[in-house]
């Protein structure tokens, strides 16, 4: 796994991993399949880079980023919790940071 594709496939597992969690603890089929999807998209969007597609793979990432943050955001607001969807909106904030910082860098070449 190299150069700038880690924050995408880092997000992609850890997403999966916490849909699967709130599976089996929970029973939560919405988090398994919103969880899978967005860690889908990630891991596309690492596949993406790691094929020298950047720009592709970085704004697919970036647009990934945004709803993770917004939807988890939006959730955490109406819940007044920070754990999960407070946590998962941070890390969806972290990485439109990451991943808009690479969109800048990629877009002119």
């Amino acid at each position: 796994m190299g150069g700038s594709a880690h924050m995408s496939f880092t997000m992609a597992a850890v997403l999966t991993a916490g849909g699967i969690y709130a599976w089996t603890k929970k029973g939560s089929k919405a988090s398994l399949i919103a969880g899978s999807a967005v860690g889908a998209l990630f891991l596309g969007s690492g596949l993406l880079i790691q094929s020298g597609q950047n720009k592709s793979g970085h704004l697919l990432a970036l647009a990934s980023s945004l709803a993770l943050a917004t939807g988890m955001g939006h959730r955490a607001i109406q819940t007044q919790k920070f754990m999960p969807a407070g946590l998962v909106a941070t890390l969806g904030v972290a990485s439109i940071l990451y991943q808009g910082k690479k969109v800048n860098e990629w877009w002119n070449e």
